[in-house]
């Protein structure tokens, strides 16, 4: 099986104990311009794992079993500032999954015995060799790729492709059901799941996962000026609590262009953190340097609150009989637009947005600046 097509009906493992640690990491990250560039990446992450192995124990609540790296951790996002063309990235940066940065990766599972969330730019050769997509991974204690997700929205200074941009070559290879696009590994410390960037500013990406049986969301990253302003902080608390499940929310630390350059910038702004089922924080970064946030996870008591709390009960009181209404007049984003070609400068996709959002205003959902009246929609 794929490792991204984990079945939702599998049988829940048995958890290990009540609770354990999870550490959100913050690197520090360089835009990568080929392999030897992906390679230095590789070596300061694998350097950080260690590191935060040596003081999270400190934190209490059990060992250490889950560690996420921040999107951009293995490749940075030299392609989105240099508007590099897809074919070229593959040739030049894009990596496949299992290949030699994973196992890399996998030696560091095994030795701490961890489950491993990392993030990279990936070739799919059985879908498009040309293509490259951004793609959530968990490896587990036992070195194995046990998840892959595929970003499904992308924003608009990136440019890779999605699933739903190759809608029919996807689908032809994987399904068009649910759990084709938003897969969970179900393992002894929980549901988990990897959501990445722009896909999170959107509640149906977490819900998606909630129905997926998730309890145990990684979270990976969101650029300036969304964390300085708040965004950041607000939007991982309110997925956490609508879908009562943790978010480990690994961001970027300090970000230099390309290894050549001497002094980094805040593309990320730092701050990660570690958001409970309640949408409380269990601890977080003040800061935007390099570093980790440790934060207890506990299992046994999300599911507790899941099935007996007021609060946790909420999410059997959706009504999605009603609400399937939304999405059925709601215009849909066009697919395959990467199937022929690419969109390789910001300009492009924005092109694309903008078309799309003409059709919000040709609906009459959205009203146009100009407009003193909208079409009755009743």
């Amino acid at each position: 099986m794929h490792p991204s097509r984990a079945e939702s009906t599998a049988t829940v493992p048995a958890l290990a104990g009540d609770s354990y640690i999870a550490v959100a990491l913050q690197p520090r990250i360089y835009g990568c311009r080929n392999r030897a560039d992906v390679a230095r990446n590789l070596r300061n992450q694998c350097r950080l794992i260690d590191e935060a192995m040596y003081t999270s124990p400190l934190n209490g609540g059990g060992p250490v079993r889950l560690v996420a790296l921040s999107e951009g951790s293995i490749q940075g996002m030299w392609d989105e500032y240099s508007n590099m063309d897809q074919a070229a990235y593959c040739r030049d940066v894009a990596i496949t999954i299992p290949g030699e940065e994973t196992a890399t990766l996998a030696r560091k599972a095994i030795e701490h015995n961890i489950y491993l969330v990392a993030q990279a730019k990936v070739v799919e050769p059985e879908v498009m060799p040309d293509r490259y997509f951004n793609t959530g991974f968990i490896i587990s204690p036992a070195g194995e790729i046990i998840l892959k997700h595929h970003k499904n929205i992308i924003s608009v200074i990136e440019g890779s492709t999605s699933p739903y941009d190759v809608w029919d070559r996807w689908t032809e290879r994987f399904g068009n059901d649910l759990k084709s696009f938003y897969p969970v590994a179900r393992t002894e410390i929980g549901t988990l799941a990897v959501a990445i960037c722009a896909e999170t500013v959107f509640p149906e990406t977490f819900r998606a996962f909630s129905l997926m049986g998730a309890e145990v969301i990684v979270k990976m990253s969101m650029a300036e000026p969304l964390v300085m302003n708040g965004y950041w902080e607000f939007i991982n608390r309110a997925r956490a609590a609508d879908n009562v499940c943790y978010v480990v929310a690994a961001n970027l630390g300090p970000y230099f262009t390309h290894p050549d350059v001497d002094v980094p910038y805040s593309l990320g702004g730092g701050h990660s953190m570690i958001v409970d089922y309640r949408g409380g924080i269990v601890s977080r970064a003040a800061h935007g340097n390099e570093g980790f946030v440790p934060g207890e996870i506990n299992i046994k008591a999300l599911r507790e609150f899941r099935a007996a709390s007021p609060a946790g009960l909420m999410l059997a009181q959706m009504r999605s009989g009603l609400w399937k209404q939304i999405y059925e007049q709601w215009p849909d984003y066009p697919r395959n637009q990467y199937l022929t070609r690419t969109y390789d400068t910001a300009a492009e996709r924005l092109g694309l947005h903008l078309q799309a959002a003409g059709q919000l205003l040709e609906a009459g959902i959205f009203a146009g600046p100009h407009d003193d009246s909208r079409p009755d929609r009743s």
